[in-house]
């Protein structure tokens, strides 16, 4: 399986909104989707394609040395080949590239094949939110690394 990583582009944002309707309960426009991968500055988008297909995105912002993750999904068809790593691995390295010491997201308290991917890659829960999804009343667990007592092997 031949995975590449890169920035997005507008074309990719049909492919990117499809993903998204797949993997959440409320989804992102295509409108939102396309307002970040235009955003430039302190907003990166990337995409995984597998073999030439879309097969993932994810967003990060980064500011004042920290970096959020907005956002990684995975195309049902594409899960659990070790694509949303590959791909969370990508963001935190242009994080680190940018000069955040920190990475913080937050994930559903019932997300677990995603918490245990953060997990692996030295994600710490540091808060929830309790009943903070609306459709649901899942809880939201925050989660940080910290990227400078952490060695964390980034390559793509």
């Amino acid at each position: 399986m031949d995975i590449t990583i890169r920035q997005a582009k507008l074309y990719d944002v049909p492919a990117m909104a499809r993903i998204e309707r797949d993997s959440f309960g409320s989804p992102w426009s295509a409108d939102e989707i396309t307002k970040d991968v235009t955003a430039g500055g302190n907003v990166y988008v990337a995409v995984a394609e597998c073999d030439g297909e879309k097969a993932a995105y994810g967003e990060v912002r980064m500011i004042a040395g920290e970096a959020q993750i907005y956002n990684i999904a995975v195309a049902p068809e594409f899960r659990r080949e070790g694509i949303g790593e590959e791909l969370l691995r990508h963001m935190i390295n242009k994080a680190e590239e940018s000069g955040c010491s920190l990475v913080t997201l937050e994930v559903r308290d019932g997300n677990e094949a995603a918490m245990e991917l953060y997990k692996k890659l030295g994600f710490r829960e540091v808060g929830r939110r309790k009943g903070y999804y609306l459709n649901g009343g899942e809880d939201a667990v925050l989660m940080d690394l910290d990227l400078r007592t952490i060695e964390i092997s980034v390559e793509v």
